[in-house]
């Protein structure tokens, strides 16, 4: 089960120390993998396999541990693009229209407008219902000002390329954790290290891989993930798998600023998921 945290996802992402407190320490002789931090001592040990007296190994390796540290920044930075971005339409209707304007209410004027947008049919009618709610979210005195103030919201986005970069580095990171956890898998059925790599490395689809996991370990890994108890996560992985791929072949809506949030409350879910697969079906 992933360890609760009172900080927000802003507060946890700009930790500098976050990233390799999520790190656990792995058992040199049976594998066993353990937050316990007193196990950082060759001395303590194993609450496995009792052993002690040999420095214990990092778990998840340094290219996991970069993606995450790249996942936190790149989410640090689409939380100051976004807030520059509100900041300056805000800024502009005030200037424009002599009206105060919170930030907030831009990216809920520019939602409700989509929204009402994609239901019309483009008629005068229609659009003067899009005009008399934008006037309402921003507390404009007139159907006028909001005629203004429609362009401005219309080409505000609150998705950056920092949001994109979140998404896109979570799925990478998941892949990486996946590929090598069945790389230990293999290895703990008695397929030598090299061969298990080569085999592993030869599968592209996520759902082949899903295929190689059920043969090896004798269970589905929707049922697998389940048991690790964050509700929901399987189909998010694979959910934020399929955007990641729309969006690699130029399909740039495939990804929004919500998407990137999801993605970022996989990512810090991430080693803990690994560590309860690996334990479970990798350690005898």
């Amino acid at each position: 089960m992933a360890r609760q945290t009172s900080l927000s996802n802003l507060e946890l992402a700009a930790n500098p120390t976050w990233v390799i407190a999520s790190t656990v320490e792995e058992c040199p002789f049976c594998g066993f993998l353990s937050r316990d931090p007193e196990l950082g001592k060759p001395s303590v040990p194993c609450p496995k396999c009792e052993r002690s007296g040999s420095p214990r190994l990092i778990f998840p390796g340094h290219a996991s541990i970069e993606w995450l540290e790249m996942i936190a920044d790149s989410y640090v930075r689409a939380y100051a693009r976004t807030s520059e971005r509100k900041a300056a339409v805000a800024d502009q209707i005030r200037s424009d229209l002599r009206r105060k304007i919170e930030p907030s209410w831009v990216v809920a004027a520019a939602r409700n407008v989509r929204k009402l947008l994609r239901k019309s049919r483009g008629s005068q009618a229609e659009y003067k219902k899009v005009l008399e709610a934008l006037q309402r979210r921003l507390s404009l005195e007139s159907e006028e000002q909001a005629r203004r103030a429609f362009p401005l919201v219309l080409e505000y986005s609150d998705t950056a390329n920092e949001h994109c970069s979140v998404l896109v580095s979570t799925a990478a990171l998941f892949e990486g954790l996946f590929n090598d956890f069945l790389v230990r898998l293999l290895v703990s059925r008695g397929m030598g290290n090299g061969e298990a790599k080569k085999k592993v490395a030869g599968i592209r689809r996520l759902n082949d891989r899903e295929k190689l996991f059920e043969r090896t370990a004798g269970a589905t890994l929707r049922r697998a993930v389940g048991e690790f108890g964050v509700r929901g996560l399987y189909e998010k992985w694979h959910n934020m798998a399929d955007r990641r791929n729309k969006f690699l072949h130029m399909t740039p809506g495939a990804i929004s600023a919500d998407m990137a949030e999801k993605a970022f409350n996989l990512a810090k879910n991430a080693f803990a998921l690994f560590t309860f697969l690996h334990n479970k079906y990798c350690v005898t």
